[in-house]
Formats: C-alpha cells, sequence, structure tokens
C-alpha cells in the first residue's frame, strides 16, 4: 500500500464512527405558525397530529356553531373540529371564504384530563404555518407587554428571537374556550 492509500484509510476509520453517531438535537421541538401579521405562534410538536393544506369545499359548514368554529372536516378517517384560530383568540381573522386553508391537527385528548378510548383530534386553522424550530429553555421570557389582552390566556410563554417574539401557545386554555362555546 501506498503512504497516500495509508493515509486515505486511516482517515476513514477516524471518520467512520462519526457516521454512525446520533447528533444531540438541542431544544424542544415547536410548529410555528402566523397568527396575524405582526403576532407568531408555537405549538408544542408534542401534540401535533399532522399539518395540512386543506381545499375549503373539504370543511363541511355547521349551523348554529361559535363564529370561530369553522365547520366539521375528516382526514385520515377522523373527524374532527376546524377552528379558525386568530378569530377564537381575540384577533382579527384574515379568513373569510378562502379556497385553501393551513391547518394543524392536535390531539386534544393528550391535553384533557378526561381518559377516552378514541382519540380526539381539533383542526386550528392559521393564516401561514412557517415551520419546525427548536427552542432552547434559557430563550424563555414572561413578558407580554405588547399583546392585546384577549390573547393573554391562551399564552403559556414568549419567546425573544432577534427582534422577534414567539409565543408559545396554552392549548389546555384554547379546548376549554372550545369546549364551553
Amino acid at each position: 500500500m501506498s503512504t497516500t492509500e495509508i493515509s486515505s484509510l486511516s482517515r476513514l476509520q477516524e471518520l467512520l464512527p462519526q457516521l454512525f453517531e446520533t447528533p444531540q438535537i438541542q431544544g424542544e421541538p415547536y410548529l410555528s405558525c402566523q397568527l396575524t401579521s405582526q403576532i407568531n405562534g408555537l405549538v408544542s410538536m408534542e401534540f401535533v397530529q399532522e399539518s395540512l393544506l386543506v381545499a375549503g369545499e373539504q370543511i363541511t359548514i355547521l349551523p348554529s356553531m361559535s363564529s370561530f368554529v369553522m365547520g366539521l372536516m375528516t382526514s385520515r378517517d377522523r373527524v374532527f373540529f376546524v377552528i379558525d384560530l386568530p378569530h377564537l383568540l381575540g384577533l382579527s381573522s384574515p379568513f373569510t371564504l378562502l379556497q385553501t386553508y393551513q391547518m394543524i391537527v392536535i390531539r386534544a385528548s393528550s391535553l384533557m384530563s378526561q381518559t377516552t378510548n378514541n382519540e380526539l383530534l381539533l383542526g386550528l386553522a392559521v393564516p401561514r404555518i412557517q415551520g419546525v424550530i427548536r427552542v432552547i429553555s434559557d430563550k424563555r421570557e414572561t413578558d407580554q407587554k405588547d399583546l392585546p389582552e384577549s390573547l393573554l390566556p391562551f399564552i403559556q410563554e414568549t419567546l425573544k428571537e432577534g427582534e422577534n417574539a414567539l409565543h408559545i401557545l396554552n392549548l389546555i386554555n384554547i379546548i376549554k374556550k372550545v369546549k364551553t362555546n
């Protein structure tokens, strides 16, 4: 073997174990979404079933429901309510009758104290799903002074990402509001 082959072989033996190591990923995963043009929310991935782009005709409108309830829909053989999340939170809703909606489907039964045999899902229609981010716990703050009063019960914590504030949504309070209306 030549010197070049030996050095390449030794380098390969050095790098090979690194190829199979699982890198440590820092932080908890959250799905980031836009609530208004100035307010972004985070939903813990622990409770996210899926995110969808839904055609408007897939949502069945129900009469005599709260104004934030958009209707019912089916995904993966499961029927669940779809709510207009900004409207539920007391924000101005960008939704009128649109052709498509971006939706976060959460496992509501995981958040409720009662045990149930069936998994209950809830669709949260949002103006825009921005993707998954990881949050390191030392970046968390509690400063929520610039938020509308109606939004405060639905915010668990606020994070600062440079100039942007990201608000972790309190899914339990969201579900309670849906159940009481």
